[in-house]
C-alpha cells in the first residue's frame, strides 16, 4: 500500500508499506473531477497546478490535525498505468477503507463552515441549504 505523507516543507511524498508494516492512516472519500492529481503528477512534482490538488491538501492537513502522518487518496496513491497494481488496488480498496483510522469525505460542491471542529452543531442547519450533488445520485 502506498501512502502520502505531509512533509514539514508543505509538500507531499509517497511511501510504500507492506501488510503488517502499514501505519495508521487517514483515507479520502471523494468524487473524481476533471483534473485529478495522478501518481505520476506526485512523482514528477506537477500536481499543484491541478484542480484536484486542493482535496489532497485538505486530506493531508486534516490528517495532520488528527495526529496522523500518513493518508491515502486513490487518484495519486495508485499507479493506474500499471494494470497489475490497479487490479490489486481495486481488490484491496474495501479493506483499505475499513482499516483506515479516519475517513474524510470531500464534497467539492459544499462550502466549509467558518468554524473549527468544536461542537457548534447549532450552526450547521444553514449549511444544509446547499444540496450536494452526491445526494442527488440514484
Amino acid at each position: 500500500m502506498r501512502l502520502l505523507a505531509y512533509n514539514n516543507d508543505g509538500e507531499f511524498s509517497l511511501a510504500e508499506f507492506f501488510d503488517d508494516d502499514i501505519p495508521e492512516y487517514a483515507i479520502l472519500s471523494h468524487r473524481w473531477g476533471a483534473e485529478e492529481v495522478t501518481f505520476k503528477d506526485v512523482i514528477d512534482g506537477t500536481g499543484k497546478r491541478k484542480a484536484g490538488y486542493g482535496k489532497i491538501r485538505f486530506c493531508g492537513e486534516q490528517a495532520r490535525r488528527d495526529g496522523l502522518q500518513y493518508f491515502w487518496v486513490d487518484t495519486c496513491c495508485i499507479d493506474k498505468s500499471n494494470n497489475t497494481e490497479l487490479a490489486e488496488a481495486i481488490n484491496s480498496m474495501f479493506r483499505w477503507y475499513q482499516d483506515a483510522t479516519r475517513c474524510y469525505v470531500y464534497l467539492s460542491d459544499v462550502s466549509r463552515p467558518p468554524f473549527d471542529t468544536d461542537d457548534k452543531s447549532n450552526e450547521l442547519p444553514r449549511y444544509r441549504k446547499n444540496v450536494c450533488h452526491v445526494f442527488t445520485l440514484g
